[in-house]
């Protein structure tokens, strides 16, 4: 966590150095995402022997945000952050015998230094601090259980922007990697790859 803390600090220092000799704006974005989480792996670790999790493929999730923007396409955001509902069927001697669902949401805080290639395209970093409230639903023949759960920590990633021409408007691309210790003690991770629309106002 210390090195985590550390690396945040430096890329908002940089982020500040950046800025001063630059102009300002508001930044409103937003962007579809395709998410990936490693919660049914660690789900099947606790299952009993014989019964196997038959997961979706990676679900859609998005965020919105408003920010400051700086550097020609550098970028501080606050959002809010939806990931994309990951499924699963419990499967026991070849039958399904429930299911599972995990849903989650959450507000965060994110910098983005980008560096531009040409006159308009820019390609960085981010690094970005997530609040995440989980929600896991089990399903079968037995009834329905819901646990909740929540978590904050550090997310990082690569991001880059396209400038549209003669308009105060960008395509955003990223990918982002998060990984957060839940308070039931899982470790739950998540691969997103995003893209969006973000516009500028000086």
């Amino acid at each position: 966590m210390m090195k985590r803390t550390l690396l945040a600090a430096s890329l908002l220092s940089l982020s500040a150095v950046s800025m001063a000799d630059q102009k300002l704006g508001l930044a409103i974005g937003g962007s579809l995402a395709l998410d990936r989480s490693n919660f049914y792996d660690e789900l099947e670790d606790e299952l009993p022997s014989g019964v196997s999790l038959d997961e979706d493929s990676a679900a859609v999730g998005g965020d919105i945000y408003v920010g400051l923007a700086f550097g020609g396409a550098s970028t501080l955001r606050l959002g809010y952050r939806k990931f994309g509902d990951q499924d699963a069927d419990a499967i026991s001697g070849g039958v399904k015998t429930g299911d599972v669902k995990m849903e989650a949401d959450g507000t965060y805080l994110a910098a983005d230094l980008l560096f531009p290639l040409n006159d308009s395209f820019y390609l960085g970093g981010t690094l970005g601090l997530q609040n995440w409230d989980g929600k896991v639903t089990a399903s079968g023949v037995g009834g329905r259980a819901t646990i909740k759960d929540d978590a904050r920590d550090f997310f990082y990633g690569l991001r880059g922007k396209a400038l549209l021409k003669d308009s105060n408007l960008a395509l955003t691309f990223s990918y982002n990697r998060y990984d957060f210790d839940a308070e039931g003690g899982d470790d739950i991770k998540y691969d997103s790859i995003s893209v969006g629309l973000e516009g500028y106002f000086y």
